[in-house]
């Protein structure tokens, strides 16, 4: 039920004017849409029409209005969603779906606007956004995940300077996420930023131990463990016969210790298995075959020889980052020889380390 009294007017917040300016915009000629008062001292927006019948939709102005706000709002009107009126700089499809569904009104300043009113009959409707343009992109707190990956390894392996757009079409990562990555990074010193907001400098080292905190072979990585039986000299001959595949680890390492297990990335784990005639175990094994985070492990490939047989080579992940990350998180000496390892990238920082 509206109520229908003598308008109290009041100036109202800005977000408020500019409601009842878009409302009376759309309303037909002869209508008239004016900020005031309610019996109950409420801002309102009295609604009114040719033959002097008005209605008071009660104002509930807001800076930010999620879903779960809506049972809030309807309950401080009483439990009636046809005598509310919600302002707010944006309401996301979610919120204007219930508000709908309670009968209430809305306004945000995208665009998007509803106001429906029996007596005297008024439907109005408009659409904006449907995404807050205003919203900031949610803050990083850690490097898990497939997309913080990439743009970890494309800027240990590129070389500054580069502006976040240009990372992100190396990395093949959304612009949004790279944004945040970056900015991430740069609050954790790992990189910085010149005047012009490109990229000039990147602690790659300390950016790969960062990574690690957040990255593990052995669990963002599907591993089976294998055993070939003959030993690991007969591998390249077998891998040859993969489609795609990439080795980590101590394979493709400093050399500091003798291999005992090869790790290699494929695409499918199981059909490997069976393609490079291992034997799965829990217990004894010299080979893990892992299905990867992500095909980046697949991309900027290098090929070295074979230690045990230099006339074979085989297919190494790229650059030297992936293998660093991943001996820091693998078993045995493997954390002894991602240090070696990262020592002697420091030493070769030229020859892997290239122009985007």
């Amino acid at each position: 039920m509206f109520h229908i009294m003598r308008n109290t007017k009041t100036r109202g917040t800005p977000g408020e004017r500019a409601a009842a300016k878009e409302v009376g915009r759309r309303l037909p000629d002869g209508w008239s849409a004016e900020l005031c008062r309610d019996s109950s001292g409420e801002p309102a927006l009295a609604i009114q029409a040719p033959d002097g019948r008005t209605a008071r939709l009660v104002l509930r102005s807001r800076r930010r209005v999620n879903p779960r706000d809506i049972a809030n709002l309807l309950c401080q009107s009483g439990g009636f969603g046809n005598e509310l009126l919600v302002v707010a700089p944006f309401l996301s499809p979610r919120s204007r779906y219930l508000l709908a569904e309670a009968g209430a009104s809305y306004v945000d300043a995208t665009g998007n606007l509803r106001v429906a009113i029996s007596d005297p009959a008024v439907f109005l409707e408009g659409h904006g956004e449907d995404r807050d343009p205003a919203r900031q992109p949610r803050s990083l707190k850690s490097l898990k995940g497939t997309a913080a990956g990439r743009v970890v390894r494309a800027l240990c392996d590129f070389v500054p300077a580069y502006g976040v757009r240009s990372l992100a079409q190396v990395s093949s990562t959304p612009l949004g996420t790279v944004s945040r990555v970056v900015s991430f990074l740069e609050q954790e010193a790992l990189l910085t930023r010149d005047d012009r907001k490109q990229i000039a400098s990147v602690d790659w080292p300390a950016l790969i131990t960062r990574w690690v905190r957040d990255y593990s072979v052995r669990t963002s990585n599907r591993m089976i463990s294998c055993l070939e039986p003959r030993g690991l000299s007969y591998l390249p001959q077998k891998l040859a016969t993969l489609e795609q595949y990439s080795v980590t680890g101590s394979i493709a390492g400093p050399g500091i210790a003798p291999t005992r297990l090869a790790m290699i990335y494929v695409d499918d784990a199981d059909a490997a298995a069976s393609a490079l005639e291992l034997v799965p175990t829990d217990a004894g094994a010299n080979v893990w075959l892992l299905e990867p985070y992500d095909d980046v492990v697949f991309e900027r490939t290098r090929l070295i020889p074979f230690r045990s047989k230099e006339q074979q080579n085989i297919v190494v992940a790229a650059a030297f980052s992936q293998v660093a990350a991943d001996l820091l998180t693998s078993p045995g000496r493997g954390p002894q020889e991602g240090e070696a390892l990262i020592d002697k990238m420091k030493k070769t920082e030229h020859e892997w380390r290239n122009a985007p």
